[in-house]
């Protein structure tokens, strides 16, 4: 198909046949480069008899078909972004059009297949400014309409340089196998480019929250930022995080599973979940919703749950680390034979368990944020947790009395 449009534009005089070999390529290359030479390429088969040039092919010679670029012209182009431009072809490069195995360049095949596909509009990298030129020779060529195009600032890594994986940049998938929310990352992305045309009354905070069909609602391709926008992944993650909290249980619970099942290679943690079935796995879940930034954080967080706690050393927890030993045996043994007299977490309720924690420490002369924390490491094997309370509830009694004994022990 490409082969045709590239044929059809040498037979215009809009393209032609060149037969240099690499060595030639080479050699050329090297003596612009010794004379400091910046002149746009010009191959010496441009004019080249077209019978001649055939009869070349016709005998077997490798050749190219590169774009034949008019001397002393000025290209004017209207980017819808980043407004008119000006192009004299003399700095424009006789590209490549059709390489020697038949298979087409990037300009020509964009060129033909944006006609062929009825594109209207193009959106692309600012990179790609200089290719403007080569374009509109093409189209002009062909006698076909160009599309509407925009030029796009390109996004930038916290350094300043053009964004690259080597620089912690990962494709798409990956943010979501990192467990981040599609409509995070698209709302983020949206506002790295785009300006809201919202108006805002005098002290309103700027509106940050935008769904795709806000932005299919709102958008204007003249709201678009010209300027090269900054990849903050901090913010891509206060994103993530505000979404996450947003979500009412059962959305939290079906997406997190959704993605445990796409992306987790634990099946332990998978089989975790189907064991402890719907209703104790939302409990989990909800206690983690306000507390994880990524969906990928949530299997290390459930650890309390899945794994006995590993024994610490209290005088490493500054708030236990004027507690003797035997002081903090002694409340966990009276914690635990409290707890055996209940039916269960649940009955003993939120409120009546407080108020014995809070008596159980007046007995020792201790502080209750002290005896509090004491049993969040009895049972947690951290200081950092979920409420308490809730984490016992889910545990539920007879794990909790096991973990406070071996604590003990």
């Amino acid at each position: 198909m490409y082969k045709k449009y590239a044929e059809q534009l040498v037979e215009q005089g809009a393209a032609y046949y060149s037969f240099e070999t690499k060595e030639e390529l080479d050699e050329h290359r090297k003596i612009k480069e010794q004379n400091n030479q910046h002149d746009a390429f010009r191959s010496q088969y441009r004019d080249l008899d077209l019978e001649k040039a055939k009869a070349r092919i016709a005998n077997g010679e490798k050749y190219v078909v590169r774009l034949k670029v008019p001397s002393n012209v000025e290209l004017v182009f209207e980017d819808v972004l980043q407004g008119k431009m000006t192009f004299s072809t003399d700095d424009v490069d006789e590209g490549i059009l059709l390489k020697s195995d038949g298979f087409p360049t990037y300009h020509l095949a964009v060129v033909v297949d944006d006609h062929l596909m009825k594109v209207t509009h193009v959106f692309r990298g600012v990179e790609w400014i200089p290719s403007t030129p080569k374009h509109i020779l093409l189209y002009k060529a062909l006698g076909w309409e160009m599309p509407v195009i925009a030029h796009l600032p390109v996004i930038l890594d916290p350094s300043g340089g053009k964004l690259s994986k080597r620089k912690g940049a990962v494709a798409a998938d990956e943010f979501l196998q990192e467990g981040y929310l599609p409509e995070a990352i698209l709302n983020f992305l949206m506002l790295l480019g785009w300006s809201s045309p919202v108006a805002r009354k005098h002290g309103e905070a700027e509106r940050e929250f935008f769904s795709l069909q806000d932005f299919v609602e709102l958008f204007d391709i003249h709201d678009l930022n010209k300027s090269s926008p900054v990849f903050n992944r901090d913010k891509l993650i206060w994103f993530n995080q505000k979404y996450i909290q947003a979500m009412s249980a059962d959305r939290f619970q079906n997406t997190y599973l959704e993605w445990l099942n796409k992306y987790n290679k634990d099946e332990d943690l998978v089989k975790f979940f189907k064991d402890a079935g719907p209703d104790k796995s939302q409990q989990m879940l909800v206690l983690e919703q306000n507390r994880i930034k990524t969906l990928s954080e949530v299997g290390k967080s459930l650890d309390i749950y899945r794994f006995k706690p590993e024994k610490v050393n209290l005088s490493e927890i500054k708030q236990l680390k004027k507690m003797s030993k035997e002081t903090a045996e002694n409340l966990v043994r009276d914690f635990s034979l409290e707890l055996e007299k209940k039916e269960s977490i649940r009955s003993w309720g939120h409120e009546d368990w407080e108020t014995f924690v809070r008596w159980l420490a007046e007995q020792y002369s201790e502080k209750a944020g002290n005896v509090f924390m004491l049993l969040r490491i009895a049972v947690c094997g951290s200081p950092f947790s979920p409420p308490l309370y809730e984490v016992l509830e889910i545990l539920e009694k007879e794990e909790v009395i096991t973990r406070l004994n071996d604590f003990s022990a």
